[in-house]
């Protein structure tokens, strides 16, 4: 239904496209939709997924063994997180699944692991606590990617009514102004900061090597919860999302990777350009702030410092650039992502 609306816009305005979509999709919540997840047909039974691959099948049912995500659904551990009013009472409560590294790494009591913090697409809403595993999150629970990459990877599920952000695109377009996220977190967000919270304290992570992505609706979401808790995080990877370009100076110490497709008919790229500006100029903002005054030789010249942020358009790819993305070995995403540490200059890819 979106898509053949959004046609109606033509060619040249691409924003005018995602007008269309938000309006197809609002929520009551008073938030929106940013980018619908495109269900694929599901690969065939055996059919081999290139590691790191985003699997497009749809979830599988509650214990069933899945090919696409190298393991049984059931073997994930689930979890609630719960929502408290002021007295006391539970205002909602949050399902996710957290994957963790292999038991025979976890007998060493001073070992600690990356935490990867997924944030799934609009199409993958529910309540099912299935889903979100789909692309990307599901595929971390394989034996392949494990044994690369050991971590904690923490996948929760945004209801069908809700959203990860609030932007307010509708009402900038129509002022001709950047579009600004709310000032406070939607419901969905704070649990998430909560479960990540509590998996930080009851886990063995490595404070230094926690990692945010999120594609389509999870995009818009990790440049959110960047913004609003830019201590907590080594590296973000926002895919086929958009931001605020106020929070750029805020976020501008984290080291990103902004992810893209130049044929987007959901999302239009321009707002992964937008936010990758913004934190560039930023960024070399602060760099030169950092410069000892009047020592025109610095040993750390702005020539020879990590670009921040890292940027990939992928040509002639629609909203789905998260499938390359997501593969270990084409682009380096996944390799530039768990190379960075806090407290760390940005590793080059």
């Amino acid at each position: 239904m979106c898509g053949t609306r959004a046609q109606t816009c033509g060619t040249l305005d691409p924003m005018c496209h995602l007008q269309v979509f938000l309006a197809a999709c609002a929520l009551s919540a008073g938030g929106f939709v940013f980018g619908q997840s495109t269900p694929v047909a599901a690969p065939d039974k055996g059919q081999a997924l290139e590691k790191g691959q985003a699997s497009p099948a749809a979830a599988p049912n509650k214990g069933q063994a899945s090919e696409n995500f190298g393991t049984a659904i059931s073997a994930i551990a689930s979890g609630d997180t719960v929502l408290k009013k002021p007295d006391g009472s539970v205002e909602a409560t949050y399902r996710y699944r957290l994957i963790e590294p292999r038991a025979a790494l976890m007998t060493d009591a001073s070992a600690r692991f990356p935490l990867i913090v997924f944030l799934h697409g609009s199409g993958e809403r529910g309540d099912d606590n299935a889903r979100q595993l789909i692309h990307f999150a599901g595929n971390c629970a394989s034996d392949n990617f494990q044994r690369e990459h050991p971590c904690f990877v923490l996948a929760m599920q945004c209801p069908k009514d809700e959203v990860w952000s609030a932007l307010d695109i509708k009402a900038a377009r129509e002022k001709g102004q950047n579009p600004h996220f709310a000032a406070e977190p939607t419901r969905v967000m704070r649990a998430l900061m909560q479960a990540i919270a509590q998996v930080m304290a009851t886990k063995a992570v490595d404070s230094n090597r926690v990692y945010l992505t999120g594609l389509s609706l999870g995009g818009f979401g990790a440049f959110d919860l960047a913004a609003r808790k830019p201590e907590l995080f080594a590296a973000v990877v926002p895919i086929c999302g958009g931001g605020d370009p106020a929070t750029a100076p805020s976020i501008a110490c984290i080291p990103f990777y902004i992810v893209h497709g130049s044929d987007d008919p959901i999302v239009p790229v321009a707002m992964s350009r937008t936010m990758n500006e913004a934190i560039a100029a930023a960024s070399n903002e602060a760099a030169r702030a950092d410069r000892p005054q009047g020592d025109p030789n610095n040993p750390r010249p702005l020539s020879k410092r990590a670009p921040n942020p890292m940027y990939r358009e992928y040509d002639h790819i629609g909203h789905e650039s998260w499938t390359p993305a997501y593969r270990f070995g084409d682009d380096g995403v996944l390799d530039w992502m768990f190379s960075q540490r806090k407290g760390k200059a940005a590793a080059k890819v």
